[in-house]
């Protein structure tokens, strides 16, 4: 863990915010390469990242805001400090998708085309981005006796939660592994399922990534209270819901064009 990487009079750089700037410029740069072979003029890709990141980082904020929201109700001056890290990814690509979808109908751009642009620079920001997590010291995992455990320093929040120095599983690095994963299997899939519909590669990002999610959150540590029905967390019901929702969509195109 290495939460400041330096100060400038008052200004701290956080190596969670340079990792979450990492991962827009990279998306970005990346979903403007691929536009080219989309035949998606790039402007339209540099008009719509202003948009993404913006949504993005509110609707992950708010998310992360209501989940903690009697902290912040006793602390509202943290509300606003980002750069502390506390964003929820599903509550971020929400609203990425809401406004992203708005403005490329006023622009009268494919959304599901733009959606298959973009997939591969979501699952490889997902991999900085939790990298920044592991950096920040947030986003831990639970205690486990596994060699590769983590013992978080006295100032890190896992310490907040454990006061001894406990080993935790870093859960951090498992889902940043799960990002760059998840991009180099978009990639190959293009590449080799020529014949696909619209959006495919977005869907199946979603597959991969609500399926990483429930998994993970098994070890990864959380509040009592985020823990719903049967043991389950909200974002483990939630993914649930989008692992099957992605999957009936495939399903429906694949049946639907062998129909045609």
């Amino acid at each position: 863990m290495h939460r400041v990487i330096f100060s400038l009079g008052g200004l701290e750089v956080t190596s969670w915010g340079v990792m979450l700037v990492i991962a827009f410029v990279t998306g970005i740069w990346l979903a403007e390469h691929r536009a080219k072979k989309y035949e998606m003029p790039r402007s339209v890709i540099a008009d719509l990242s202003l948009i993404l990141i913006i949504a993005g980082v509110v609707g992950g904020r708010l998310s992360y805001i209501l989940e903690n929201l009697s902290y912040y109700a006793e602390y509202p001056g943290e509300i606003f400090k980002v750069w502390n890290g506390g964003l929820i990814f599903y509550g971020g690509i929400g609203l990425a998708v809401l406004c992203g979808i708005i403005f490329l109908k006023k622009r009268k751009v494919s959304v599901l085309r733009v959606m298959d642009i973009v997939a591969p620079s979501v699952a490889s920001g997902l991999g900085f981005a939790r990298i920044g997590c592991f950096l920040n010291g947030c986003c831990f995992g639970k205690p486990t006796n596994l060699p590769w455990g983590i013992v978080f320093p006295l100032d890190s929040p896992a310490r907040w939660v454990f006061d001894e120095p406990i080993s935790l599983h870093p859960t951090q690095l498992y889902s940043s592994l799960a990002g760059f994963c998840m991009f180099f299997i978009l990639l190959i899939i293009e590449k080799y399922k020529k014949k696909r519909a619209h959006g495919y590669l977005f869907w199946v990002f979603l597959i991969l990534y609500s399926g990483w999610r429930f998994f993970v959150d098994f070890l990864r540590y959380y509040d009592p209270k985020a823990y719903l029905v049967w043991g389950l967390t909200h974002n483990q019901i939630l993914s649930i819901l989008i692992f099957l929702g992605a999957i009936a969509v495939i399903l429906k195109n694949e049946f639907s064009k062998r129909h045609i």
